[in-house]
């Protein structure tokens, strides 16, 4: 009976999860290891499921915390070819170079102008914890909200800035883009 329910609410969400995977990874491969991933958790958890929430905004959580995974797995691996000599070494090589400060201020530039971007509610969310440094329960306190609304703009605000940031990274270099 539960697993008739759980196919029933996974078949009209599985290609907008693959689409919202997609664009988070950039890549098919990966967004398919990652949807069946997902899936996966998906269906052993479903007995975890409250029906508080949509079925559609549980599973992209999972899937949310499925690309976080994988992006660590994936950092850690690349990170195990060096050993600490020889990133001390790699850092030292570059943290001065003028490549690596142009690397920064680009980086911060685009972030920046991503966050200016932003609706102005996710902007204040963005600034508040990220910037302030505020935890979600000062947060809510701060903008008289609950801590699930906290939570929830949060994660839509890094969402959004995510998307943002992945748009401007896609484009091409032309001069006078920046």
């Amino acid at each position: 009976m539960r697993q008739q329910e759980f196919v029933e609410l996974l078949q009209p969400n599985l290609r907008p999860l693959s689409r919202f995977v997609l664009g988070m990874v950039g890549n098919h491969f990966d967004a398919e290891d990652i949807v069946q991933e997902t899936v996966a958790k998906a269906f052993i958890h479903f007995a975890d499921f409250r029906a508080e929430s949509k079925f559609k905004t549980w599973l992209m959580s999972i899937a949310v915390n499925e690309v976080r995974s994988k992006r660590r797995k994936d950092f850690r691996s690349r990170i195990s070819y060096f050993d600490s000599d020889q990133l001390e070494r790699l850092n030292a090589a570059t943290s001065d170079s003028p490549f690596r400060q142009y690397q920064e201020n680009e980086t911060t530039r685009a972030v920046q102008k991503a966050i200016v971007s932003l609706h102005p509610a996710y902007r204040e969310m963005i600034r508040l914890r990220a910037i302030d440094g505020l935890n979600i329960t000062d947060t809510a306190r701060q903008l008289s909200i609950s801590v699930a609304a906290a939570k929830t703009r949060y994660y839509r605000a890094v969402e959004s800035l995510s998307r943002t940031l992945v748009r401007q990274m896609r484009r091409p270099l032309r001069p006078g883009n920046a």
